[in-house]
């Protein structure tokens, strides 16, 4: 019996939820006990093993959640927590694992799987690919140069917790990739645990036009923003001179942003670097339910004929035409396939993170040039970020 045919995967056992959190703590590194809680608010149910002869040698969690894409949330698989015995490494346990998967999650009727890697080779190698920004800005608050107190900001109570979440989807409808948070997950924005977190609204007359949550900094620390929001150019202004205001006991900011960020545009100038960075990576499990839910820019219509290559998922092989129209897309079989593109290119098209011409250039996407137009048209949009790290 070969090593492949021995093992098994399936949800978790409750005598196996400790020793498996246990394992995936040593191989992410993690401070012995940290991961369980993080493991508990998932839900066990979502939980994942390999075993082999009947022990767990690899595990991992998926979270239910969404994607903006076009101002719509597509439903998505948040891949966790993946693990993989010191013992068993180099083996193939973790690639099995990771194939069987998707294959369950594309079952459970899910368009999109999406995750942080450890190495961006290996999720490759199952059609994972690059597809938005998480970038962490080192700011010297002393050098935002930006002094203006025309909104209000204010103290947020947690009975205004609702109305930070209703601002953070009006901004998440304009910007690709953000996630659709999960309760459990605005738990962890909005009050974390293990350090005091303050919450401000900016309202222009009373109406809220963004927030900023930010973590408590003891001396030597940066000011670690964790979460913002700002609708307008004079929010982002009012949120930058609330953050500046700190300059005379804290000397530096990290800022989760864009590669193109507007808040730190409205700096005069650019007094700011990337601290850390780490892009999300996307996988498509439908082509069809994935390019049906996503929106499409207003005002385009157009027609794309793609020739899909996808080595592990046989639904997504084939080809298929996308007709864009009033902001929606339909998908059906067949077409002319002028658009050839590997299913890691779809993703990275998918969520705008490439260009059609810069996929062209990796060698993921060919085409004529009326074609290679078109989709450039189709996945117009702003490049894809998020806050948010799982």
């Amino acid at each position: 019996m070969s090593q492949r045919e021995a093992l098994e995967f399936g949800p978790i056992r409750n005598d196996e939820i400790a020793p498996v959190s246990e394992l995936i703590e040593q191989a992410l590194t993690f401070t012995p006990g940290t991961i369980a809680p993080w493991l508990e608010a998932i839900g066990h149910e979502h939980m994942r093993v390999v075993r082999r002869a009947g022990r767990p040698v690899a595990g991992m969690s998926v979270i239910q959640l969404g994607h903006y894409f076009g101002g719509r949330s597509v439903p998505a698989g948040g891949i966790t927590a993946v693990g993989v015995a010191p013992d068993r490494r180099g083996s193939g346990v973790g690639l099995f694992m990771l194939q069987q998967s998707l294959l369950d999650l594309q079952r459970a009727g899910l368009p999109l799987a999406t995750l942080y890697p450890a190495t961006t080779t290996f999720y490759r190698r199952v059609g994972f690919e690059r597809a938005a920004y998480r970038i962490i800005y080192e700011v010297p608050l002393g050098a935002i140069g930006v002094r203006d107190y025309t909104l209000d900001a204010s103290r947020a109570t947690p009975a205004e917790y609702p109305l930070i979440k209703q601002l953070y989807a009006q901004q998440a409808a304009q910007s690709p990739a953000f996630m659709e948070r999960p309760e459990f997950y605005w738990d962890n924005v909005l009050e974390l645990k293990e350090k005091r977190s303050y919450h401000f609204i900016v309202r222009r007359n009373g109406t809220p036009e963004g927030y900023v949550i930010f973590r408590h900094a003891t001396s030597g620390e940066p000011l670690q923003v964790r979460d913002w929001v700002a609708l307008t150019a004079e929010a982002g202004r009012r949120i930058l001179t609330l953050l500046g205001d700190h300059r005379s006991i804290i000397e530096l900011m990290h800022l989760p942003g864009n590669a193109n960020d507007r808040l730190l545009f409205l700096m005069p100038e650019q007094k700011y670097k990337a601290h850390w960075s780490l892009d999300l990576m996307l996988r498509i499990l439908d082509v069809t339910h994935a390019l049906e839910a996503r929106g499409y820019p207003p005002g385009v219509h157009t027609e794309l004929h793609l020739a899909v290559q996808d080595d592990l998922l046989a639904n997504n092989q084939g080809h298929f035409v996308l007709s864009v129209a009033d902001g929606r897309g339909q998908v059906q079989p067949g077409g002319n396939g002028t658009l050839p593109i590997h299913i890691r290119g779809l993703a990275a098209l998918y969520a705008g993170y490439l260009t059609p011409s810069a996929l062209q250039a990796a060698g993921l996407l060919a085409g004529p040039p009326e074609a290679i137009a078109a989709a450039s048209m189709a996945f117009a949009g702003p490049l894809p970020w998020l806050p948010d790290m799982f």
